[in-house]
């Protein structure tokens, strides 16, 4: 018989000592036939609340009362005995389920990106790792196998058995992101790697490590806005869908060369934020340090760009 098992007689052993104490207790003091005597018992300790089926003493009011608290007790002593318990049995079924995965898909970092990336993945193939145990939590809800843990951390990467993975998704810090690719790497030098950029500065290094797959959701996102740019019903279509709020193209002048986008300050003096800038036929995914060279072609939103052109 399992832990389970033996708690639950424990439990069962205990209610029944209660109810033939009661019964004994109820006989004696009140008089009563037995099955008043076990009926008065059992609605007192499962805190039925019929009342009273004769009129009780003073003493078997008392009985009562100590019947009442004990059933309450045994009720809170079950769930402190078997909650435990249920959560090591459902901790036993992931860990099963883990077990007989091979060539799966492990996502670091649960967050909006990883749970959108683990939608498009059959559940049995995927395991999930994430520091955050509330995450974890959500990623069980989910139905998938989850890790608590640093995946940074090469037990953690043990555990969701790196060494039999297809590929190792990293959704979390680029600093985290890199020290997990390392790791993976070692465990498996087969793995296949994807990062999600935060930085795009961070790409280079992301490919001095031998990531086999940059993801940078704000490059994607600049090189269709300049899709749209393009052409002049897209930007229509736009202005249509995100109300008064523009796209526009402003070439870089001797007002905007040479000053980095902290010094201009834009979105404060103009409301306008720069989303993209085309240099030399790249495509730049501006940070707040990229300085602006003549010629350069800023793509600029926002809802009034005529104090932007007045400066």
């Amino acid at each position: 018989m399992g832990e389970l098992g033996r708690n639950i007689v424990r439990i069962f052993l205990l209610l029944v000592i209660t109810i033939l104490i009661g019964t004994v207790a109820y006989r004696v003091v009140e008089g009563r036939d037995w099955f008043d005597c076990l009926y008065m018992t059992v609605i007192t300790v499962t805190t039925t609340g019929y009342g009273e089926i004769w009129n009780l003493s003073f003493y078997g009011r008392l009985i009562s009362m100590f019947l009442m608290f004990f059933g309450v007790g045994i009720f809170f002593y079950s769930i402190s005995l078997i909650t435990p318990m249920l959560f090591e049995m459902k901790l036993r079924r992931w860990e099963k389920m883990l077990e007989g995965m091979s060539d799966h898909c492990i996502i670091c970092g649960y967050g909006l990106m990883g749970r959108e990336i683990a939608k498009h993945i059959p559940k049995e193939e995927v395991v999930i790792v994430d520091i955050d145990i509330n995450k974890v939590e959500l990623a069980r809800e989910d139905g998938y196998v989850s890790i608590h843990g640093d995946a940074t951390d090469e037990s953690t990467l043990d555990k969701a058995k790196v060494r039999d993975a297809r590929s190792i998704v990293c959704c979390m810090t680029d600093s985290s992101n890199a020290f997990a690719v390392i790791t993976a790497k070692a465990l498996n030098p087969n793995v296949k790697t994807f990062v999600v950029l935060r930085n795009p500065d961070a790409e280079r290094k992301m490919k001095r490590i031998g990531v086999d797959f940059l993801l940078s959701p704000y490059k994607d996102t600049a090189m269709k806005v300049y899709a749209l740019m393009r052409s002049r019903a897209s930007v229509e279509f736009v202005e249509t869908v995100m109300g008064k709020i523009v796209l526009e193209k402003v070439t870089v002048d001797e007002r905007f060369a040479g000053k980095t986008l902290r010094e201009l300050d834009l979105r404060r003096r103009t409301g306008c934020t720069v989303i993209a800038i085309v240099r030399d036929s790249e495509i730049i995914v501006p940070s707040a340090e990229t300085r602006l060279e003549m010629g350069d072609v800023m793509f600029v939103m926002g809802k009034d760009l005529e104090d932007l052109l007045r400066l």
